[in-house]
């Protein structure tokens, strides 16, 4: 049904789309929330798909359709992508997209990851050598694909910034990936961002648009979580790296 989709769907063009290229627990529900509450937007959240080729955007537009989110008049395809094992062999065409790229400080991360799947109940990342094994992975990919876009065709943030300043950022974010009418801190979450595996299933329904937080939050030490100081220092390493990689203004 995928590839039928594909060919026959003018919206499955990978110059069309638009990915958030991320990790769990880094404010990317909210940020998709905001793209996907616009008309010229279609898409809900995480869908899960593997990006080998062209059928993959007729996956995405039935899996949209499945779950009542797919507008079949909009000009750009949307997914969050938060696992390598979707992106991490990415075909060619991937790289045409327009890509936004969010990380967030490390021990947070790990902190949330953890506290996440505790809660849902779920065997997977509930051990924050786990949580901080998945981050690490995660980030070297999110370094690795930096490069294979165009410079015109992709922008990087943190978690912090975009707390900090969430206007500023959606301003930026528009600019740089000629996003018109600009984004505007405000959206609607839709019921298929929040249920688990697509969006945030603990706070996504609570809130209509990003609410700053002054300083953007704190970097931490992570002293509470049981690391080995070998993982401490390859979570640190990497966010530092990725603020460099994408020449973080508040770097």
């Amino acid at each position: 049904m995928g590839t039928a989709m594909a060919a026959l769907n003018p919206q499955c063009r990978y110059g069309k789309c638009i990915f958030v290229i991320a990790h769990m627990r880094c404010g990317s529900t909210a940020l998709s929330n905001i793209l996907c509450s616009r008309p010229d937007v279609s898409g809900y959240g995480e869908a899960h798909i593997r990006y080998d080729g062209g059928g993959a955007l007729g996956r995405l537009a039935v899996n949209q359709a499945k779950r009542q989110s797919w507008k079949p008049r909009a000009t750009h395809l949307f997914d969050k992508i938060l696992h390598s094992r979707h992106d991490g062999a990415a075909c060619d065409g991937f790289f045409t997209a327009r890509a936004i790229f969010v990380a967030r400080e490390p021990f947070a991360a790990i902190r949330s990851i953890r506290k996440l799947y505790d809660g849902l109940g779920r065997d997977e990342y509930t051990t924050d050598t786990a949580a901080a094994e998945y981050y690490i992975e995660r980030m070297e990919t999110l370094l690795r694909h930096w490069d294979r876009f165009p410079a015109d065709n992709r922008v990087g943030l943190t978690h912090a910034a975009l707390l900090a300043a969430p206007e500023a950022e959606l301003e930026r974010i528009s600019t740089v990936l000629r996003i018109s009418p600009p984004l505007e801190n405000r959206y609607e979450s839709r019921a298929a961002s929040r249920k688990g595996g697509a969006g945030d299933p603990t706070a996504s329904g609570k809130f209509t648009r990003i609410e700053p937080r002054p300083g953007g939050g704190f970097a931490e030490d992570g002293a509470d979580l049981a690391l080995s100081p070998d993982l401490r220092s390859a979570a640190q390493d990497v966010y530092q790296r990725f603020r460099r990689t994408i020449g973080e203004p508040h770097a």
